[in-house]
């Protein structure tokens, strides 16, 4: 393979996704995410879920970019004489039209690609995102790979968002719209953490610093009056 090849769009657009797929996931796991609570309080179960949803959705990727979307072979591979009785039964095919490109025989449905210069099998899109065609044989997959990739933007965003909450000593995330139970999207609050845009609430019981009644020190003198 020449040096040069390594330089080609195909290459380069799918690095570029694989780096940053796992860029983004490094970043959730080390920032102070809920991937990293559900780490040090021990349950492992989300995490790994999490990992499996992203390398399930790079494989995918890899699978429907890499893959023979059903280009029409240059040459047609010899076909049975038909018998008779099938003959009797089945009209007269619909005669194939040449593609005015590469000059093959095209199928029903079949489309040229400009970008991949070959005639493709139920022609959906060339997507760019992948550097391949989408057609007969990788339109499932590119279908599976949609759903959970939407799944791990949606979980990944979620994660983003519910970053840097602070907990109240009664194990709610503040501010009030990050508050949740234990779930498999959340982890509980066990411990009193501030938030960088929203302080702690005190507990019950101590009033609030920015409510604190005035010091005798701070509160302005009064007047005495003669006995």
């Amino acid at each position: 393979m020449a040096p040069w090849a390594l330089l080609s769009p195909g290459v380069l657009v799918r690095t570029g996704h694989t780096v940053l797929t796992w860029g983004i996931t490094l970043v959730l796991f080390l920032h102070d995410t809920a991937l990293r609570q559900w780490e040090e309080q021990g349950e492992l179960l989300p995490p790994l879920t999490f990992l499996l949803l992203v390398l399930g959705s790079l494989l995918l990727y890899l699978a429907v970019s890499l893959m023979d979307p059903g280009y029409v072979n240059v040459q047609p591979q010899p076909q049975e004489e038909a018998k008779e009785e099938q003959t009797a039964m089945v009209p007269q095919a619909i005669p194939l039209r040449r593609c005015r490109y590469c000059l093959v025989l095209q199928p029903l449905r079949a489309r040229h690609c400009r970008e991949c210069r070959r005639c493709v099998r139920r022609y959906d899109h060339h997507c760019p995102w992948m550097e391949n065609c989408v057609g007969e044989r990788n339109h499932p997959l590119f279908v599976a790979y949609l759903a959970l990739q939407l799944v791990v933007l949606l979980w990944g965003l979620y994660l983003a968002c519910l970053g840097g909450c602070g907990c109240d000593p009664a194990g709610c995330c503040l501010p009030p719209s990050c508050c949740s139970p234990s779930s498999l999207w959340g982890p509980a609050c066990s411990s009193p953490r501030t938030s960088t845009w929203w302080p702690a609430t005190p507990p019950p019981g101590s009033s609030s610093p920015h409510t604190a009644l005035p010091t005798s020190a701070s509160a302005p003198a009064t007047p005495s009056t003669a006995a």
